[in-house]
Formats: C-alpha cells, sequence, structure tokens
C-alpha cells in the first residue's frame, strides 16, 4: 500500500477558509494502491479516521470518488458525512469523538482505463448550499500484471488411428459326420462349405507373416458327455493336421506360427440359439423340456428323443459337428522410415493414416503442417486432418488459416473433443472467455485433458489460486509464474521463470518482479533484455504502473523513452 498526499494538506487552505473546524484524514490510505485489476474488476478501499474534533456538529460533506483516464471518466459511488445537528441524509460525525472512514467500491476494468488516476472531489453541503472544497489525485491505476496471461495453451491433435501393427483374420470350417472325428470332404455341409474354404486358402496364399491358427472343436450336444469331449479333442486334432498340411501347400510362409486347439465339448448354447430362432411350432414347448431335466446325461437323452420326432433337430445338429479354423495373420505394413520419406517425397502414395502418423514422426511444425496439409488433399472430407493443420498453425500464431481450418472440421464432424478445445484456445486469444469455457467443457466431455486451458480463464477471471494449481503440472512455466506472483509470491515466481525457456514475456515479468521487490538492477537488466526481444514493451512500460517507483531512474527513462 503506497501513501498518498494527504487530502487535509492539499485542501487546507480550503477546508479552513470555508469550514472552520472541518478536518478530514490525514492521511488518506488508499488500498491497493496503485489500484489493480483482478479479473475484470477494480476493487479499492479507503481506511482512515475523522479526528476528535474535526467535524462541525452542522456541517454535511459529500466526498466523491471518480476515475480520470483518457477519453472519459468514471464517477464512482459518493459517501456523505454529516455532523450530529445536520439535517439530511449521511452518516453521523460525532463532533466529539470523530469516527472511522471506510469507503469500498468496485468497478469494471476497461482497457483504455490502464493509464488514470483516483481523484476524490469534496463537496460541503452546509445551509443547503454546495460549496467545492477540493478536488484532488488519491491514487494512481491501473496495474494490469495479472492480465499479461501467456499464450500457451496445449493444442489438441486428433488421434491419426494408424495401427503400426494390424492382424487380419480369415475363418472357414470343417464338418464331421456323427460320432466321427476324421475328415470326409465328401460330407454335404463340407461341399456346401467349399467356397468358404477356397477364401481361406487364397488368404494363405498371400503369403503374409502368420501370427497364430487357432482352432474351435465341437461336438453336438445329443451324445454322451464323455464321448463328446472325446470328439471334440480328436477332431480338433484333424483340424490342426488339414490347416497345417494347407498353410504349407498354398504358401512359402517358412515363418514360425503357433496352432491353438481348443476342444470345447458339446456346444448345448448353439444348439439352443438354432432351436429358439427356428420356424418349428412346438420349439417353446422343446425348449422347456430340454431345459427342464436334472442333469446332462438326461438333457442328452432327451435331445436324442426330440431327432425322432422334429427332423429339422437333426438339421440343427448336424452343423454342430465342426471345426472352426482361424488363420490371423499380419497385415503387410510400410516401416516408419518408409512412411517418414514418402511423407514428404511422394504423399499421395500413402494413405490419410500414414500421412497422419508420419506427422508424429517430425519434430519440425513447418513440416507437420505440409503433411497435415497433404492428408487434406488426400481426403477433403478428413476432420482430422483440418483439426491438427489448425494445431499447427496455433503453434504458428497463425490464427486466421486456423480458425478456417476449425471451421472446416467442425462442419465435417461438429462436437469432437480435440477440435473443441483447439476452438476454446482461439475464443481465449479473442478475449472471449465465456465461448471458451463452452469450448474447453465440450471439449473436456469427449475426454480431453483441459485444465491448463482452463487455468488461462481462470486467471483473467481472478481466480489465482485456481489458475495456479491448472499451471502447475508445468513446473518451468510463464502462465505459473504470473499466478504466483498475482498472488504475492515473487519468490516463487522468479524461481518458476528463471529456469523457464527465456523470451520478452519471460524478461518482462522479472523486470515486474525486480521493481515489486525494490532490485532495480534487476528491474532494468530484465526490462532491457525484453525491450530487446519485443521492442514494443519499451511503450509498454514507459506508463505501467509496476514501474513507478523507476520513473526518476535515468537508466530507467534511457530504456523507454
Amino acid at each position: 500500500m503506497r501513501n498518498f498526499k494527504t487530502l487535509l494538506v492539499i485542501m487546507l487552505a480550503f477546508i479552513v477558509a470555508s469550514c472552520g473546524s472541518l478536518k478530514l484524514p490525514s492521511p488518506y490510505h488508499v488500498t491497493p494502491s496503485p489500484l489493480v485489476n483482478k479479473g475484470g474488476k477494480v476493487t479499492f478501499t479507503i481506511n482512515d479516521t475523522i479526528p476528535p474534533k474535526g467535524f462541525p456538529t452542522k456541517e454535511i460533506v459529500k466526498l466523491e470518488p471518480y476515475l480520470k483516464y483518457e477519453g472519459g471518466t468514471l464517477a464512482l459511488k459518493p459517501m456523505m458525512l454529516k455532523g450530529e445537528k445536520a439535517e439530511g441524509e449521511g452518516t453521523v460525525v460525532s463532533a466529539k469523538e470523530g469516527a472511522p472512514l471506510t469507503y469500498t467500491d468496485v468497478f469494471d476494468y476497461k482497457p483504455e482505463m490502464k493509464v488514470s488516476e483516483l481523484w476524490m472531489k469534496v463537496t460541503s453541503l452546509k445551509g443547503g448550499k454546495e460549496t467545492p472544497i477540493a478536488d484532488v489525485k488519491i491514487a494512481d491505476g491501473i496495474i494490469v500484471t495479472s492480465s499479461r496471461v501467456g499464450k500457451g495453451e496445449d493444442v489438441a491433435v486428433a488421434d491419426h488411428m494408424y495401427e503400426k501393427e494390424t492382424i487380419i483374420s480369415t475363418n472357414a470350417k470343417l464338418y464331421f459326420d456323427y460320432n466321427k472325428s476324421n475328415l470326409n470332404k465328401g460330407l454335404k455341409l463340407n461341399k456346401d462349405s467349399k467356397k468358404e474354404m477356397d477364401s481361406l486358402k487364397q488368404f494363405i496364399a498371400l503369403n503374409w507373416k502368420i501370427k497364430d491358427v487357432t482352432v474351435n472343436a465341437w461336438a453336438s450336444p445329443e451324445g454322451e458327455l464323455s464321448l463328446n469331449q472325446e470328439l471334440s479333442d480328436d477332431r480338433g486334432a484333424t483340424a490342426k493336421k488339414f490347416i497345417e498340411k494347407e498353410i504349407k501347400r498354398n504358401s512359402s510362409n517358412k515363418d514360425e506360427y503357433s496352432v491353438n486347439v481348443a476342444a470345447k465339448g458339446a456346444d448345448y448354447d448353439g444348439f439352443m440359439n438354432a432351436l429358439n430362432a427356428s420356424d418349428i411350432a412346438d420349439k417353446n414347448k422343446i425348449s422347456n423340456v430340454i431345459k427342464s431335466q436334472v442333469n446332462k446325461t438326461e438333457r442328452e437323452q432327451q435331445i436324442r428323443n426330440m431327432t425322432v420326432i422334429y427332423k429339422e433337430i437333426e438339421d440343427m445338429l448336424s452343423v454342430l459337428r465342426r471345426a472352426e479354423i482361424s488363420v490371423n495373420c499380419y497385415q503387410p505394413k510400410r516401416t516408419d522410415e518408409e512412411i517418414a520419406r514418402l511423407s514428404t517425397s511422394s504423399p499421395d502414395s500413402l494413405t490419410v493414416k500414414e500421412l497422419l502418423y508420419s506427422a508424429t514422426m517430425t519434430e519440425d511444425l513447418n513440416t507437420k503442417l505440409s503433411i497435415y496439409k497433404s492428408a487434406i488433399t488426400k481426403n477433403d472430407k478428413c476432420w482430422r486432418a483440418y483439426n491438427n493443420a489448425a494445431a499447427i498453425d496455433i503453434q504458428q500464431g497463425n490464427v486466421d488459416e486456423a480458425s478456417q481450418y476449425l471451421e472446416k472440421a467442425n462442419a465435417i464432424k461438429a462436437g469432437q473433443g480435440s477440435v473443441e478445445n483447439n476452438m476454446g484456445i482461439l475464443a481465449a486469444w479473442n478475449k472471449d472467455y465465456e465461448a471458451a469455457t463452452k469450448h474447453y467443457d465440450a471439449a473436456a466431455a469427449a475426454g480431453v485433458n483441459v485444465t491448463y486451458n482452463m487455468g488461462v480463464v481462470k486467471m483473467v477471471n481472478g481466480d489465482y489460486d485456481g489458475a495456479e494449481a491448472a499451471f502447475s503440472s508445468k513446473k518451468c512455466d510463464y502462465n505459473l509464474a504470473l499466478a504466483q506472483l498475482s498472488k504475492g509470491n515473487t519468490s516463487e515466481a522468479t524461481k518458476t521463470l528463471d529456469c523457464a525457456e527465456k523470451s520478452g514475456e519471460v524478461f518482462y515479468l522479472l523486470a515486474v518482479i525486480g521493481a515489486r521487490t525494490n532490485n532495480t538492477t534487476m528491474a532494468i537488466d530484465n526490462l532491457k533484455k525484453a525491450i530487446d526481444a519485443v521492442p514494443g514493451y519499451k511503450k509498454e512500460a514507459q506508463t505501467d504502473m509496476e514501474f513507478a517507483n523507476l520513473k526518476s531512474n535515468g537508466d530507467f527513462n534511457a530504456l523507454v523513452k
């Protein structure tokens, strides 16, 4: 808090001439001084005391604070004081004991108020006449350091969806006679499934690397339990021998692979599903009879009984006597080196997914952007490509280009988390924090981590505790230091900036810390570095109230003139 010239000293001649024994506080204490913008609001307090025998019993005085700034004046709420015998409105002041004088007001900050002064107009209302006593400056304003939020938001890049390893599977079935496990190619069901088996052989002939082969072997549920398990074991072995022979015959694949056989026993569930899906009129009755049996042996007997009555039952059972074969192969892929090379030399030869993936293999932003543009050319309906191009443009500060890409991405597929996040960043840069919050909320609902980005919103809204917590994931971060400084923690802010990547804004904030801690050397040295990096800081520092105490310093004036 800074003490300003007392109102009493400035207007002493007026008081003596017009009010006799009127004595107003000396000095006036304005907190904070200079005034400070916090979350778009400027709040200040005057805490003082009217001394004993300092206020005539019939006097009425009006105190009217107001803010003067370039292009305007903002009148603030007035305060009325009156003596014990005065008629009219106002806070009564005891002539004998005096009274505390406390005043608080808040007003909305506007950028043009950055260079401003807080004044107090004092008027006597004695005898119903308004007599001006004084019009004096009581504070300077306004410090806006907390609003200097850096553009360090986290962009969101949509997943490339490229699989470095893709398993392609093709399936076929072998069918078996009742209570048999040998392969009978003349069996009608095997003849009917020849097309399926031929497709499996053609797949094998591609010579893709085989990951593994799975065989699930089954028996129909009308047989004896022990026999069914043995049958499924044997049928699995037959299918294993068959597929190994076909792989050897139809490919030149020399890679090692495993054949995993699972003997499933009786396929009771498969039978019941087929029964329930059938057109048999008595299917519900049949189902209830089978389900009501107390053990599996009786259930098997009932199923056998049903085959005598219903021919359709036998048809259902016949397709359950099978071995299901699945050959699982690695889809051939280009190497990462090939993809990276082709992404810049021959992008048309790559798929969109390969292009999006290739962008993750370089740190050069220009190369990334070029790749994403190639992906857009490849498929102008790919929202991911538009979003990712926008993310790079945001990192490079190309706001208009980023906005156009995001509009296209959102038009293709609205509500995507990464798009919402990036739209939120642009809204925040345009100082539309309400819109930014809506976008971030939508992004968070879609699973995007927006904690840091919401920290920026918290910061400009004056929630410095929340902002510091949001920024804390980055230990050497400008915005984290800004939150710490805004809470008054200059030592932590300095430590954070010392390890942060140096930039004009970092040097400027270090200069502010130097001024606040009366470290003139720190302030001047870092302000010079800030101006060297960003010449616009010269003009900024001229009117920045953070440097009010340096206005008489020759080195400071030489820097900013």
